[in-house]
């Protein structure tokens, strides 16, 4: 076979050497839209709880995905792939398995990332209202839709630095909010939150899926292993720094909240969704609850072009390694962006997003909650598969790893991650506010598991019907060499993996 042209090369290939360990982080953080979680995922929480442990569930998955990522940055060590997951399952657990991530990976960040414009558009809706222009919330997410879908075409360190200035200005905010609720205390510093009588029953499993759900995002340097700058210090840094700042707003944020309305009231004062503004405003003005509202929308659109990035990342990796539609594996000749890919998903969310208004479904419940929430249980399925496969990687051979990072803390990982799975699923009808019993809870773990025996169904045919395909899968960039060795029928080691 001829090797491929220079041209051809530039399209298959991502940029190199673009981001550190900062510009990492600007992706993870943003995508786990710190404001967003704090603003609405928190008082959420304390409504469904019905329980003011929410600092400890924090703190409970954070220990959970540290133990996770300790083994899963250790693997990034030896696997460069914009597919991460998908790439780690079909490596550690083979590539049917590997496949069937894929299609779960795929599908749950596309549909987070489309929830989002739900939550965008209903946001934006209220705040133009005050002005006197009265308009449909999907004008407004469909704004948000173009101007995201143009960002991902843009060069990856544009991206980088878009998102560095609106999480900037986040973070700020978040703070400021904090540390006024500290200073102005209910009934003076309670650590009751964080008790762990504080936090149980059957809550408690919907408590901990939000709480994940507030961290998707922190395995997203991975998915930019190929463009960082050293990857194999950066990507742990930038995943390990990620937990821990997002651990340290979201504790000191909900702890906050509580301190300022009191331990016995504050699960009654959830009722209002806009308590943290009220808060705000309550403390420092009026104008801070409309500056606040204002950095939600850039906190939901930044997290928007985050995760649109990690979805075309994933589609690009799939389509590189023609287990998609090889079209998708192509990037830009100039940016070396994923073009293809990212033009895919910004035409399949505003499929969504159509629909969405001609059927007049609500964004705020329908798409931003249902399709936000359910999509979280796939990445939570996800991760623990992932745990699985770095586990059975390392039991093969440690790579001069620690044992600490090759064994022991991926069991730990495998282990409270199934916890939090089981917890997660068994109580889904809590997380949703539905009976138990109901259709939707049981439904959105059965289209996983379909999607993941689809995948799995597709892998197999690409194992009969195309051997050099299927033997390429996960390898990343190396896969036309590994697919080549496969056609002359040479050893997949010879051809360099």
């Amino acid at each position: 076979m001829s090797a491929p042209s220079p041209a051809s090369a530039v399209q298959s290939a991502l940029a190199r050497d673009k981001l550190g360990t900062f510009s990492l982080l600007h992706f993870s953080l943003t995508a786990a839209t710190p404001l967003t979680v704090i603003a609405g995922g928190v008082v959420v929480m304390f409504a469904v709880a019905g329980q003011i442990g929410i600092p400890l569930g924090y703190v409970i998955i954070a220990v959970s995905l540290w133990l996770f990522s300790v083994g899963y940055t250790a693997m990034a060590r030896h696997i460069a792939n914009a597919g991460a997951m998908y790439a780690f399952v079909a490596r550690g657990l083979g590539r049917v398995p590997g496949v069937a991530a894929a299609w779960v990976a795929a599908t749950a960040y596309c549909a987070l990332q489309i929830s989002l414009y739900g939550l965008l558009g209903i946001t934006a809706q209220g705040l133009f209202e005050r002005t006197g222009l009265s308009l449909p919330w999907w004008v407004f997410a469909l704004a948000a839709w173009v101007l995201v879908g143009l960002l991902g075409t843009r060069a990856v360190d544009i991206n980088a630095k878009v998102l560095a200035v609106l999480l900037t200005v986040e973070v700020a905010v978040i703070l400021l909010f904090s540390v006024s609720n500290f200073a102005h205390p209910a009934d003076g510093l309670s650590f009751a939150s964080l008790s762990p009588s504080a936090l149980g029953g059957e809550a408690a499993g919907a408590v901990l899926a939000l709480a994940v759900i507030g961290f998707i995002g922190f395995e997203s340097p991975t998915v930019y292993g190929e463009e960082a700058r050293d990857r194999k210090r950066t990507v742990a840094r930038a995943t390990l720094a990620t937990i821990g700042i997002l651990a340290v707003i979201y504790i000191a944020a909900s702890w906050s909240i509580i301190t300022a309305v009191g331990d016995d009231d504050v699960v009654a004062a959830s009722a209002d969704p806009d308590l943290m503004f009220t808060l705000a405003g309550d403390q420092l003005g009026g104008a801070w609850v409309t500056i606040g509202q204002v950095l939600l929308l850039t906190s939901v659109t930044a997290a928007a072009l985050s995760f649109h990035n990690t979805t075309a990342r994933y589609l690009f990796a799939l389509g590189r390694e023609q287990v998609v539609f090889s079209w998708l594996g192509r990037t830009s000749v100039r940016t070396c962006a994923p073009v293809a890919a990212s033009v895919t998903q910004t035409a399949v969310g505003g499929a969504v997003l159509v629909l969405w208004a001609v059927l007049g479904l609500d964004p705020l419940v329908h798409l931003f909650f249902y399709l936000g929430t359910a999509s979280g249980i796939g990445l939570i399925a996800l991760i623990l598969t992932c745990a699985i496969a770095v586990l059975t990687y390392f039991a093969r051979d440690r790579r001069d790893e620690s044992v600490w990072a090759a064994v022991i803390a991926p069991v730990l990982a495998v282990l409270v991650m199934g916890g939090v799975m089981y917890l997660s699923v068994i109580h889904f009808h809590t997380l949703l506010g539905v009976e138990e019993g109901s259709l939707l809870p049981t439904l959105v773990p059965i289209l996983f598991g379909a999607l993941a025996l689809l995948g799995a169904g597709w892998g197999l045919f690409l194992k009969k019907a195309r051997p050099e395909v299927y033997a390429g899968i996960g390898h990343g960039a190396k896969a036309p060499l590994v697919q080549a060795a496969e056609r002359a029928a040479v050893p997949v080691g010879a051809a360099g993996e």
